[in-house]
């Protein structure tokens, strides 16, 4: 994780004074144990074992600069519309299919089974009729005749 500093203005013009003047100060303000202490706070802050992933990623927002992270998310916003309105459109679309063959196809799939429900009764009928003609082919003669009385 980057850990920025705050630079006060008496180390900046001991920075500009050379080099020397600067570690000289150093040697002035800092003891062994402040900058062992120092060391520390900074192995406290970053504890690898307790950082979460989110940690992480909250940690490279700022590696990566900002006209760049703007680029990022535009992109993101890019797909998540287009995305968004592709389920949309996709939706309409089966809703539309959808009505349209039960409004069209129901009533067709009737029409059709009503039509082979006429046709195997038809069928029916002239079977029916064969078969009488086949086990009595004079039979309706025999009714005209019986209905006329016979003269002799």
């Amino acid at each position: 994780m980057v850990k920025l500093t705050q630079i006060d203005d008496e180390s900046a013009t001991r920075f500009d004074q050379g080099p020397a003047a600067a570690h000289a100060a150093k040697e002035e303000t800092f003891s062994d144990s402040e900058a062992s202490d120092s060391d520390s706070d900074i192995d406290d802050d970053f504890d690898v074992e307790n950082e979460t992933l989110l940690d992480r990623i909250v940690a490279l927002k700022d590696v990566i600069p900002p006209q760049q992270r703007t680029q990022i998310v535009s992109a993101g916003e890019i797909i998540k519309d287009t995305l968004y309105s592709g389920f949309n459109k996709s939706g309409n679309l089966l809703w539309t299919l959808t009505s349209s063959a039960l409004l069209l196809g129901v009533p067709l799939s009737l029409a059709i089974l009503a039509e082979t429900q006429l046709q195997e009764m038809e069928k029916e009928m002239s079977l029916q009729q064969s078969a009488q003609d086949v086990l009595a082919p004079g039979s309706e003669e025999a009714f005209k005749n019986t209905e006329k009385p016979a003269t002799a």
